[in-house]
């Protein structure tokens, strides 16, 4: 089954090669860690395990999604190769290239991606710093000259960047050019901000504590003409625009962030398999409630499992269902990235194949919002299915928890970006209804070139056993009309209020609670797909490890009809039916519930769980790890003398228990 999850057995090989410089790396005390220690620590392992690697090994965009789903010290200088080294690569010349990439892979420069501003985050277009050029000095005047335009929010920012890749407006001759990228440096020789240079740390945040996210305030400082990134334009010294050929597409230069959001789709699964897998373990060993409730006549009467309870089964296998699901997409989306690039398998971004960047960047968006809003929310649960333990840090899971919500915003809210794939399915519906050729994703949409298609007659057929919910094939039928008819409706929806007579932008958002439910069906249809074509897939490993793939697939379909409840598609009859056949498949996949994220292949030091070993042994970790709590180190606690013990009855507290002799 790893192999599956991870493409094959050459696959699960190089992830393994690639998880193996951290194996002697393991971070128990990591929850008693303040902000300081955290960065610290973060940059000591980070360096400690690239330095051997830096100048000769590069990585694929597979090995960058398994370092950041493995990582056990997650923070700032992810962000200085996730995304300051690749903008570079993408949108640099490759005289920009050869002068500042040396630098940037070898940490002799540390840069970050400085483009959300303290009054835009989303709305990239509207964002306020400018870049101005002045011929006479061949120079870009960088300014961010309102409190809204200070730059807020980039990773590496607050504490260890020297330069910063500046999203500005770029002005010529008082002209408008859109968007641009400038290299500032920001900290000089001594780590000091330079002059005109404003730049801090944002303060806590919920999680994530080793990355220092920052603001910066830019008072017109210079910069080289050459130092705006010049792959696909640049300023000529007399202060002429000229546009590369290579520039096929004018939104070519958010390339850095559509990948950003495809990996950290790709992440989501591995994210949430963690959660999954503590979880799953945890709920094997925990026993609570006696198995025989009336009968049991001593304490020491046969405990259940909570794994055995339906519901505890059902909330944590439909999160490892869902893991699975994100993980086979995200290799759907890692290939069109190649496809983009000329199926190099290389982690750099140089665009050669753009007709498919719309789709791509829309479908990308979608995916980005809807796993990380559901593995910020299936993480939680997990962590609640844990009960009380799952609140300690300890646990892993809540570690987890706090770590990974700040995904579900990064790089663009879910809802907004839901919204674009919403748009992009607008534009789609167009096409479909124009008998125009469809992409991927929206094959389903294909029966709107006929003029006379009415959503409600052409349902597919009706369920009439419980064996029709435990078939893939039927299930995606259903799936994609339930996204057929979803997007069919907030377009005609759509129309109507622009028939009222209601501005575009207004009549947009009238539908938007319709759109966010309808991209959300889309989504599910297309990754039931991916999900479907990996169990077809997965007959060459065997027909044990396809039929249990198969009934984690049918879970997952089951478990989206169930929780958006199918109301108006299926009868309170069939609905019934759904019902039977998702005790069914719970039934099938409890004895394989640790064999399936035993799957994940998680090693305990990316856990760093003391409830999700793979030894089972809790309540020994749990005891263990209590005792090095930074409370306990030192007695009596800080603030007894002055606080605590003028109060206390010091003469009562002279008489202690007795203590049973142990001889």
């Amino acid at each position: 089954m790893t192999n599956v999850l991870d493409g094959g057995k050459k696959k699960t090989a190089r992830r393994r090669f690639i998880l193996s410089p951290t194996k002697d790396k393991r971070v128990p005390d990591k929850p008693n860690w303040h902000r300081g220690q955290a960065l610290k620590q973060h940059l000591k392992h980070f360096t400690q395990i690239h330095d051997e690697f830096v100048t000769s090994f590069r990585p694929t965009r597979e090995d960058i999604v398994w370092m950041s789903e493995s990582s056990t010290m997650g923070g700032t200088l992810m962000n200085h190769y996730g995304l300051f080294v690749t903008t570079i690569m993408g949108q640099g010349s490759d005289e920009q290239m050869m002068m500042w990439l040396p630098a940037a892979m070898t940490l002799k420069m540390i840069g970050c991606y400085a483009q959300t501003e303290l009054g835009h985050g989303s709305n990239v277009r509207g964002l306020e710093t400018v870049a101005t050029y002045d011929k006479a000095t061949q120079e870009f005047i960088i300014d961010t000259p309102t409190l809204r335009s200070i730059k807020w929010w980039p990773g590496t920012l607050g504490k260890v960047s020297t330069h910063a890749l500046v999203y500005a407006q770029l002005i010529l001759d008082g002209q408008e050019y859109g968007l641009h990228t400038f290299l500032v440096q920001i900290r000089d020789e001594k780590h000091r901000p330079i002059r005109g240079v404003e730049i801090g740390d944002l303060g806590p945040k919920l999680g994530d504590e080793a990355n220092d996210t920052g603001f910066l305030r830019l008072r017109k400082i210079r910069v080289p003409r050459k130092h705006m990134l010049s792959k696909y334009q640049q300023v000529t010294a007399d202060g002429r625009y000229i546009k590369s050929k290579k520039r096929k597409n004018d939104k070519m230069h958010y390339a850095t962030m559509m990948y950003t959001r495809g990996n950290m789709m790709r992440t989501a699964g591995g994210m949430l398999a963690r959660a999954a897998t503590i979880a799953t373990r945890y709920s094997c060993v925990r026993e609570q409630g006696f198995v025989d409730t009336k009968g049991a006549k001593s304490y020491r009467a046969p405990e259940r499992k909570i794994m055995d309870y339906q519901m505890q089964r059902y909330r944590i296998l439909k999160q490892v269902a869902l893991s699975f699901a994100i993980k086979f997409t995200g290799k759907w989306m890692s290939d069109r990235f190649g496809e983009l690039e000329g199926d190099s398998d290389q982690a750099g971004i140089s665009l050669q194949n753009v007709s498919a960047l719309p789709e791509i960047a829309a479908t990308s968006a979608g995916l980005k919002g809807l796993c990380t809003f559901l593995t910020c929310q299936g993480i939680e649960d997990c962590r609640k299915c844990c009960g009380g333990n799952g609140y300690l840090l300890s646990s892993g899971v809540a570690q987890n928890a706090i770590d990974y919500v700040w995904q579900t915003t990064a790089e663009g809210d879910w809802v907004i970006l839901m919204l674009q794939t919403a748009r992009f399915l607008m534009k789609y519906v167009r096409r479909a209804q124009n008998g125009e050729s469809m992409w991927g994703p929206c094959m389903y949409l294909k029966p709107l070139a006929d003029p006379s298609f009415d959503y409600t007659k052409a349902s597919p057929r009706r369920p009439t056993s419980v064996d029709d919910f435990m078939d893939v094939a039927f299930l995606q039928e259903w799936y994609n009309y339930r996204a057929l008819a979803a997007v069919k409706g907030v377009y005609d929806e759509l129309q109507d209020e622009l028939k009222s007579g209601k501005p575009y932008d207004d009549a947009w958002n009238s539908v938007a609670v319709e759109n966010i439910t309808t991209v959300r069906l889309h989504s599910y249809a297309f990754m039931l797909g991916q999900f479907a074509q990996a169990v077809d897939k997965a007959a060459d490993a065997g027909r044990g490890v396809q039929a249990a793939l198969k009934n984690v697939c049918v879970l997952f379909a089951l478990s989206n009809i169930v929780d958006d409840q199918w109301a108006g598609f299926f009868s309170i009859a069939e609905m019934r039916l759904v019902q039977r056949a998702l005790k069914r498949v719970l039934d099938l996949l409890r004895p394989d519930a640790v064999a399936l994220v035993d799957a994940f292949d998680i090693p305990d030091r990316v856990l760093n769980s003391t409830i999700g070993r793979y030894d089972g042994n809790v309540y020994e970790a749990l005891y263990e790890s209590a005792k090095q709590a930074s409370l306990n180190l030192r007695d009596p606690f800080d603030g007894y003398n002055e606080l605590i013990k003028p109060r206390l009855d010091q003469d009562m507290l002279k008489t202690p228990n007795k203590l049973q002799s142990m001889l």
